[in-house]
């Protein structure tokens, strides 16, 4: 059984010996990787108490007991895991508090919350802390109580940006735009002056090869920063604001640029028209200057307004290969020369057509073949929407003919769609009932009789209840194993003996959820199958169910669990 590993585990990560605490994380590591992993809440709880105690003095930097359970219990967000994170919180680690709070974050429970912004707020005292600012952004309230005692901390050099990040969510949220103003803008402009000055050495000979290939890391940041600040001046903008979105209209990186013509946008400031034809061609820019625009509601100020998917697609092409994994290579990926060569159409797993084009690019020196896609059909090629499976395999370009190049892309797709229709990412079965562990308890008191006796006490009754009930517990082991729910690739299925119900997930509509069963229904509200809530532990279904999902136009309305 795999509590009893677990159970093994947590005796070793507390060894004095260096060698077991480590072997006992890689075994945790990997258990943490199997799919479809079930643990009972007892183990998990244990985990949690023991991530809380004292662990021998660390020898290196994965020598974090604490931080690995609660890792690996934050994959269990069941209400038992939530109500003991909570209990021994103030025991853990730093990054293992870290992980916890991205867990509990995700509860939206206002007692949650009040709970969690004490603990914000007094981990913030330390200069080390990690505020988890994408978690945060959905819940304004929450945000808002953590800047109310927080904002002093814009001179720390540890918080200031992470704050600034968490200024940016809480203004774009609406809850309360240009918030304590007479507070930030003088941190802002100070900083932005300081970010600006360091910007400037790299203006004047700024290039996207130069950005990509020599700077790289070390002008992100930076780039990153300015652009950051830039946003901010959209709820802060004074006159003096107004200057330095004049000035930054000019400068040469085109995201920074884009992020400055942004905010002239919005505040209805004057800029020149062909400032926004030069960020809508710049290949670094040409998508997301689109898609602001489009988030606006001002997609009518794109001044590309035929074939945008063969434009765009160069853009997504693009940051496909400059943000693919480092592979040891000498040269971090700069694709250069990037061309759309053909397009094709396919079926997506929805069964409908999108397009993807056949893309050539230059990669030191030698030319490759590309694809990026797949694009909808709503309006020829002028739409902008994807459903992202652009890649490339680094197959020289000349290699194979176009149309042999074609027929390894769906060759490729036929092996994918395959792969994923079979592939199991999710499955639960029955524990036993309630009955069967009665019956057990039965057999064991009546054993723990007869041997508390000396063996006196007669021995029938013991073997009787023996028999039977293990008959009984056999049978029900045996049929709970024909008995699961199962996502197998986009399908839910139920397999209840020889019998068998599945409904693939574009056809449900909605998942409920009483207080013995689970249904199913589909787009007429027709009841397509239930199945007891027994079955599966539904906080780890309704997770999967809306992992697996998520990439549906219309998507499925799963209770929660009460």
């Amino acid at each position: 059984m795999i509590e009893l590993k677990l159970r093994q585990i947590l005796r070793q990560v507390k060894s004095d010996k260096p060698k077991i605490r480590y072997e006992a994380l890689g075994k945790l590591y990997q258990y943490k990787n199997q799919d479809g992993l079930e643990i009972q809440v007892d183990v998990l709880k244990d985990m949690i108490k023991t991530a809380a105690s004292k662990f021998p003095e660390r020898v290196d930097r994965w020598d974090n007991p604490s931080f690995y359970l609660i890792e690996f219990v934050c994959d269990f967000p069941m209400r038992e895991v939530v109500e003991s994170l909570i209990q021994h919180f103030d025991g853990l680690d730093l990054h293992a508090k870290e992980q916890a709070i991205e867990l509990l974050i995700m509860t939206e429970s206002k007692e949650v919350f009040y709970f969690l912004e004490e603990k914000i707020i007094n981990l913030m005292q330390t200069e080390d802390f990690i505020i988890p600012v994408r978690a945060l952004s959905s819940y304004p309230v929450l945000m808002k109580g953590i800047l109310d005692s927080s904002l002093e901390k814009l001179s720390s050099s540890h918080y200031k940006f992470m704050l600034y990040r968490l200024l940016l969510a809480f203004n774009s949220s609406g809850y309360e735009l240009g918030y304590n103003k007479e507070v930030v803008l003088p941190f802002l402009l100070e900083d932005y002056h300081n970010e600006k000055q360091e910007y400037l050495k790299f203006d004047s000979e700024y290039s996207t090869k130069h950005a990509y290939s020599a700077w790289k890391d070390s002008y992100f940041i930076l780039r990153n920063r300015m652009t950051l600040f830039i946003h901010l001046m959209e709820y802060y903008y004074t006159p003096a604001i107004g200057f330095e979105l004049e000035e930054a209209l000019n400068f040469q990186d085109p995201l920074i640029r884009t992020e400055t013509l942004l905010v002239c946008i919005s505040k209805n400031l004057p800029f020149k028209q062909s400032t926004l034809l030069e960020c809508a061609e710049h290949i670094e820019s040409a998508e997301n200057i689109y898609w602001e625009l489009k988030l606006r509601n001002l997609e009518h100020l794109y001044p590309i307004t035929e074939r945008k998917q063969l434009h765009l697609a160069k853009t997504r092409l693009f940051f496909t290969i400059i943000n693919l994994p480092d592979q040891g290579n000498e040269q971090p990926f700069f694709p250069e020369d990037i061309q759309v060569i053909d397009k094709v159409e396919a079926e997506n797993p929805l069964g409908e057509l999108e397009r993807y084009y056949l893309m050539r690019f230059k990669e030191q020196g030698d030319m490759y073949v590309g694809w990026a896609g797949g694009y909808a059909f709503e309006e020829d090629d002028d739409a902008a929407n994807i459903k992202d499976v652009t890649y490339t395999d680094f197959v020289e370009f000349d290699s194979a003919t176009i149309q042999e190049h074609k027929q390894a892309f769906f060759k490729k797709r036929r092996h994918y769609k395959s792969a994923h229709e079979n592939t199991v990412y999710f499955e639960s079965s029955p524990k036993l009932s309630k009955g069967a562990w009665f019956i057990l308890a039965i057999l064991i008191s009546s054993w723990f009789r007869v041997v508390s006796s000396g063996f006196k006490d007669p021995l029938l009754p013991a073997i009787v209840i023996t028999i039977l009930g293990g008959a009984y517990c056999l049978y029900e082991s045996v049929k709970n194993k024909k008995r699961k729910i199962s996502i197998i690739g986009p399908t839910l299925v139920k397999q209840d003996g020889a019998k068998q119900y599945s409904s693939n997930f574009h056809d449900i509509k909605k998942i409920e959820c009483n207080k013995r069963h689970i249904l199913t229904y589909n787009m007429e509200n027709e009841l397509v199958f239930k199945f007891p809530l027994r079955w599966v532990r539904y906080e780890l279904f309704h997770l999967a169910i809306k992992e697996h999902s998520a990439h549906l136009k219309s998507k499925i309305i799963i209770q929660s669990k009460n």
